[in-house]
Order: C-alpha cells, then sequence, then structure tokens
C-alpha cells in the first residue's frame, strides 16, 4: 500500500514523496497540494479524470506544470479529461473540444479550433472578448508619493519540539524597497511564497515588519494605536476571495456601513445610509440590495460588494490582493473595468497583486518582481512586459503568454 501511494505522488509530480507523507495540507505549497489531489485521483486507475478549476488561485509557473502534468497523465494512461475552466487560453491550448454553458445549458460545442475561430453564440464571443486589454493612461507628472517601504522586512519563526524553540526562520520580506505615488497602480508578482501578500500586509501594518513603512509622510512601522486607528480609512484592501471576506451574519447595508461606524462614528444614520448607497451605486450595485447577505450574490456582485466597503471610506490607497483570480473572464472584464474608473474617478493608488499577468498588464503603471522575499525586477509595466531582463521574469512571462 505504501509503495502504492509513493508512486503515484512520483507520477503527479510531488518532489520527494517518500519524506513527505507525515506533512498536513497546510505545509504544504498550492502546488504541492494540487498534485496530492491529482495522485488521489490516480490512486483509483481511472478512465475519465474531472480537472474542476485545477489552477486557479496557483501562480503561473506552477499553473503551466499542473497542466502539462495532466495532459502528460492524460496521454500516457489514455485517460479521458473533463478540464473545467474559466480561462478559455488553457481551453485553446489543452482541450480538443469545448463546451460553452450558460444558465445550465451548453449553448455551443465543437472543436477548439472551429469554435475560438468562428464563435456561433453571442455567449460565446463574448467569453472571447472578454481578454484583458488596454494600458493605464500615463500618470500625472505632479503624482507625489504615497508609500514609501523602505528596507522592509518580515521574518516568521520556525519553532520545533515540546518546548516550541526557534530553530530558524522563514524570511518572508527580506529587504524590500518600493513607492507607489497618488494615482499610480504599482502590480507586485512573483510565484506563490514570493511575499507579495505578506508585503503588502505589511504596509498596512497588519504583520509587524522591521523598516520603514511611510505613508502620507507618517512612518507607521512607529505610530502608536491610536494615530494608526486614524489613518486606516485612507489605507484599505480588497481581499481574493469575495465570499470569505464578508460576514454571512451581516446585510449588504451593514458590511459596507461597518467602517463608517469604526471611523467616523459621529456620522449621522441618515448621512451614513446616504453614503451605503452611493458607494453600492457608484460599483454598479442598486440601493434596493442593502437589505440582502452575501450568499444571495454572485462572485463578481459580492466583489462588487467588498470594493464598496473600501470606496465608502474614501482611501487614498487600497491594496489589491488577488481580486479577479476566483472570478470567470467576463465578470473579471467587469471587475477591471470598474477599478479602472474608480482609480481614475478617485486618484486611487494600488498596490496590485496577481498571478494573472494579463490582468497586471491591463492596470498597472509600473511593476515589482518578487522572488524568495527580494526584489529581482522592477520598472514599468512596458518595460517588464516587453523586455524582462532577469531570467527568473523570463520565466513568469513565458509562463503566462505561451498559453495564447
Amino acid at each position: 500500500m505504501l509503495e502504492r501511494v509513493i508512486g503515484v505522488l512520483n507520477e503527479a509530480g510531488f518532489a520527494e514523496a517518500a519524506g513527505r507523507l507525515d506533512a498536513f495540507p497546510h505545509q504544504l505549497s498550492g502546488g504541492q497540494r494540487q498534485r496530492v489531489m491529482i495522485a488521489m485521483a490516480l490512486a483509483n486507475d481511472p478512465s475519465l479524470l474531472i480537472a474542476d478549476e485545477p489552477t486557479t488561485a496557483l501562480d503561473v509557473t506552477i499553473q503551466a506544470r499542473i497542466l502539462d502534468l495532466l495532459a502528460r497523465l492524460k496521454r500516457d494512461r489514455g485517460l479521458a479529461l473533463l478540464l473545467i475552466t474559466h480561462d478559455l487560453r488553457i481551453v485553446r491550448r489543452y482541450a480538443d473540444k469545448v463546451c460553452v454553458m450558460k444558465d445550465g445549458a451548453i449553448v455551443e460545442a465543437g472543436p477548439v479550433a472551429s469554435v475560438f475561430a468562428a464563435p456561433a453564440h453571442p455567449y460565446t464571443r463574448m467569453l472571447l472578448d472578454a481578454v484583458p486589454r488596454g494600458t493605464p493612461p500615463p500618470l500625472a507628472a505632479n503624482a507625489v508619493p504615497l508609500l514609501r517601504i523602505e528596507d522592509a522586512h518580515v521574518h516568521f519563526p520556525v519553532r520545533r519540539g515540546m518546548l516550541r524553540r526557534v530553530v530558524s526562520e522563514v524570511r518572508a520580506v527580506d529587504g524590500v524597497s518600493l513607492t507607489v505615488r497618488t494615482g499610480e497602480t504599482v502590480g507586485l508578482v512573483g510565484e506563490s511564497g514570493s511575499g507579495k501578500t505578506t508585503l503588502a500586509l505589511a504596509a498596512l501594518r497588519l504583520e509587524p515588519v522591521r523598516g520603514r513603512v511611510v505613508f502620507a509622510g507618517q512612518d507607521v512601522v512607529r505610530l502608536g494605536r491610536a494615530a494608526m486607528r486614524s489613518l486606516r480609512a485612507r489605507m484599505q484592501i480588497v481581499f481574493q476571495d469575495p465570499f470569505g471576506s464578508l460576514s454571512p451574519r451581516m446585510t449588504v447595508g451593514d458590511i459596507v456601513a461597518e467602517g463608517l461606524a469604526v471611523h467616523e462614528p459621529r456620522l449621522k444614520r441618515a448621512e451614513r445610509e446616504r453614503r451605503v448607497v452611493a458607494a453600492l451605486e457608484e460599483v454598479g450595485l442598486p440601493a434596493a440590495m442593502t437589505e440582502r447577505y452575501p450568499h444571495e450574490f454572485s462572485g463578481g456582485q459580492r466583489q462588487r460588494i467588498a470594493i464598496a466597503r473600501v470606496i465608502v471610506l474614501k482611501p487614498a490607497l487600497v491594496v489589491l490582493d488577488e481580486p479577479t483570480s476566483a472570478l470567470d473572464m467576463s465578470v473579471q472584464a467587469q471587475i477591471i473595468a470598474l477599478l479602472r474608473d474608480l482609480r481614475d474617478r478617485h486618484d486611487l493608488a494600488y498596490l496590485f497583486i496577481s498571478h494573472d499577468l494579463k490582468v497586471v498588464r491591463a492596470l498597472a503603471h509600473r511593476v515589482v518582481v518578487l522572488r524568495e522575499g527580494k526584489v529581482v525586477e522592477e520598472g514599468t509595466a512596458d518595460e517588464i512586459f516587453t523586455c524582462p531582463r532577469m531570467d527568473y521574469t523570463k520565466s513568469l512571462m513565458a509562463a503566462a503568454f505561451d498559453l495564447d
């Protein structure tokens, strides 16, 4: 039995499987967890393998490895593969036939080459047209630095034994410096575990950090709790999972109003309700939805609610942590358009984290590439995407755009 387990793990590309059998899921990376799931399916010697969004939330290099693995298993084992995905680039490269579904029904089906070359159904054409495009408008010449991170370090201790002694440390962020100006979008890219989210949380002082983090002229690392609280409204975050970040026990109106109750407690009820309705309408949701609960909304609508919760506080800086990765292509395009509109209308600064480099190219003025907690390359979006200098950046670009 043990040999069989190790064998299917090795077949699924799980490195050093024999030495990791005692590991728990939380101790594995996203790519490793996905390989374990594939190994579980292979253990039963299936004739059909159903891969339901197998690359969602994985970085571009891991995505490519998982997809190549599935293609190899299909070939070597003679498997039939049912691939469910909202990423049409994956369909174009890895599928033989495609079925397009809408409202529970197949609206178009056929060979991939035929459907992509000449889609017959309007919904299929809409999906194919929803690929992120364009570039941001030039940054204003008088844009001033809003956020400056200087030589930031975030290290986590690794403890072992009964006494939980510190035996080593994980250098999640290791000497990173960057600047975000008013109205600017700075994209943070890199593999899973490169330190992107940790750096963003440190910028908001949601993770302890050594170094300098200067926001609106104040070093937030050295601010006391009261002073920091007064700045919180101006620095906000939109999380990756639009369902998990919204309380299921609160109505949409209460969710959006919660920040106002904390940061503007003297606001009269009528004014607070007016601000909530205005924020919802600004993100494309009607005022009538304030009494409904998160589970009554689609994924795209929930992400709009999460954005409204941020916008209602009139921030200057918004951290966007993978805000489109859980959304299908058409909804993703809508959220990108919304984020562009809000940035340009309110002169917002975005620190934008994403493994989808097409989205980064569409939104970002500048790009910072992280690897193992360090900056390996930085430049304008045009420089990074058209002429990357570092091999690591080139590998990210190859993994992201080789599917096209």
